[in-house]
């Protein structure tokens, strides 16, 4: 991964930008040498958000499946009020 820091970018931001369009890999931007932020390019940017919102949906299906099931086997958990099931989720 490239890297740059802030005090260079604030001198040469066109041509960082066009190097990320340029270029699937994201540049990281250092300020006092520590990760301030990430520059990447849309397509980048869009595929990667796409991706993870399809695993977050899987690992969401996958959750209600397994709810499912163990409410179908009539191992889930039953709860009197509201109250008792946020108790138990808190942990």
């Amino acid at each position: 991964m490239k890297s740059i820091p802030i005090s260079d970018l604030r001198r040469r931001v066109a041509d960082v930008i066009d190097d990320v369009q340029a270029s699937d890999e994201p540049t990281v931007v250092l300020q006092r040498s520590r990760r301030a932020a990430y520059i990447v390019n849309p397509e980048r940017y869009e595929r990667d958000q796409a991706e993870l919102s399809a695993l977050r949906r899987a690992v969401f299906l996958t959750e209600v499946r397994e709810a499912e099931a163990e409410h179908q086997a009539g191992e889930a958990p039953r709860f009197d009020d509201v109250e008792q099931l946020l108790d138990e989720l808190r942990g």
